[in-house]
């Protein structure tokens, strides 16, 4: 397959500049975010970036009434904070190959800033797997770890739009995603908390090293402050601080509320994919709503050092 030679940079800066204005939804970078209250953590290398090997285990996945339990945990933590949040739940144990729990893993949600992930899967299997040099490399670090939104632009208009979508879904087997109805606008991609895990264990398992490498360090790399200013530590990197992770954050704000997803890969041994989207009502603030997730996966917490201990 022949890559495409594109004047990335070039072509994200111009695009950073273009202030777009949309009805139905106002991309974060125009929505002020508070300064954050602690300091990113330490940067994570592809040199440094290591996974440890999953080891066998003979355990039984959770029973259902746990796991219907520890959804409704989850989802009234939510809640509480923020009445009338609706959420996809999906959280896979990787070591019983099974869910922990899930709740309307199969909805459809707007994806955000996650759908980064498809574009950058989508820039890599182009150019056979390869991962770009120079300032390629750096703004495609920078999409994933600190979410540019001006290259997800630049890179969404220069491989295709929404044949992106399309095309990660067939190579993954994705089968609730839907491209966005306006065609420039990735951010309203829609895909469900399901096929978020089905994206990362394709990250983890089935991309070529090098490149699986530099994705899932990029994401472990995840800046507090994002490009456009907001707090990215809000979830799992928020309940989470000094533990081992590499996630994909979304934010926005869309007509009749806002749009807040923490997703990524959880654990020293990267056993867990945790993936939790929500809707939040009209009239909800961006700091109320990352309060509102950081309590779901406070919720979820536990049961996940039950099952690694």
């Amino acid at each position: 397959m022949k890559r495409r030679a594109i004047g990335l940079s070039a072509l994200a800066a111009g695009l950073v500049a273009t202030v777009i204005t949309v009805s139905a939804v106002t991309r974060a970078d125009t929505v002020a975010s508070p300064e954050p209250e602690a300091p990113t953590r330490a940067p994570v290398t592809e040199e440094a970036f290591t996974r440890p090997p999953l080891t066998p285990t003979t355990e039984a996945p959770a029973p259902e009434r746990e796991r219907a339990e520890l959804a409704r945990a989850v989802s009234g933590a939510v809640t509480a904070v923020v009445p009338g949040t609706r959420i996809g739940l999906a959280v896979h144990d990787r070591l019983t190959d099974s869910m922990l729990t899930s709740l309307n893993a199969d909805a459809q949600f707007y994806t955000a800033s996650v759908v980064k992930l498809l574009i950058a899967t989508e820039v890599l299997r182009e150019a056979d797997w390869q991962v770009p040099g120079g300032a390629e490399r750096e703004e495609l670090h920078a999409m994933l770890a600190g979410s540019a939104d001006g290259v997800a632009s630049a890179l969404w208009g220069a491989y295709g739009g929404t044949e992106i979508d399309r095309n990660v879904a067939e190579l993954m087997g994705l089968t609730g995603t839907s491209p966005p109805r306006e065609p420039g606008q990735w951010e309203l991609t829609r895909m469900s908390a399901r096929d978020v895990v089905t994206v990362y264990e394709y990250l983890d398992d089935e991309l070529p090293r090098p490149a699986s490498d530099f994705v899932l360090s990029a994401l472990a790399d995840a800046r507090r402050v994002a490009v456009d200013g907001f707090d990215q530590y809000f979830g799992i990197p928020a309940v989470l601080p000094d533990g081992e992770w590499a996630v994909k954050q979304g934010w926005m704000e869309v007509r009749d509320g806002l749009v807040l997803n923490t997703t990524g890969i959880v654990g020293s041994d990267q056993r867990y994919i945790v993936s939790l989207l929500a809707h939040l009502p009209g009239g909800t603030g961006f700091a109320e709503a990352r309060t509102a997730l950081t309590a779901g996966v406070a919720a979820l917490a536990p049961s996940l050092e039950e099952q690694a201990g």
